[in-house]
């Protein structure tokens, strides 16, 4: 009885190791925004609101979404922002397209004080 025990428990424990080292729900929690330090992925973070959103991606894996489908999910339950790399779409354009207005407009800034120096 104790052996079967015993024996349970490693395998418990080896089958949650397993699933920990599983490389598409290490890359999904490189992907995913933690909540509480909001700089860094769930990989990262040992916060307890990003464990429990490690546990929910590996139970969607489990359950054969793709991760496409636990995305979408997760942008429904808590929005663009918990995705490392937003969306482009009309609401996150702007987002996407300020750093090259900023680098159009510094080499204009640029041109124009050679120009005025030379």
């Amino acid at each position: 009885m104790i052996r079967t025990i015993k024996l349970s428990l490693i395998l418990f424990l080896f089958q949650g190791y397993a699933v920990a080292e599983d490389p598409r729900a290490i890359e999904l929690f490189k992907e995913v925004r933690c909540l509480v330090c909001q700089g860094q992925t769930i990989h990262e973070s040992n916060a307890e609101l990003a464990e429990d959103l490690k546990k929910l991606i590996r139970e969607k894996i489990s359950q054969g979404e793709t991760d496409r489908q636990i995305k979408e999910y997760l942008v429904e339950r808590y929005g663009d922002w918990i995705l490392m790399t937003p969306p482009f779409n009309s609401l996150t354009y702007i987002l996407w397209s300020l750093p090259f207005l900023i680098m159009i407009i510094g080499a204009i800034a640029i041109y124009r004080q050679k120009r005025n120096h030379a």
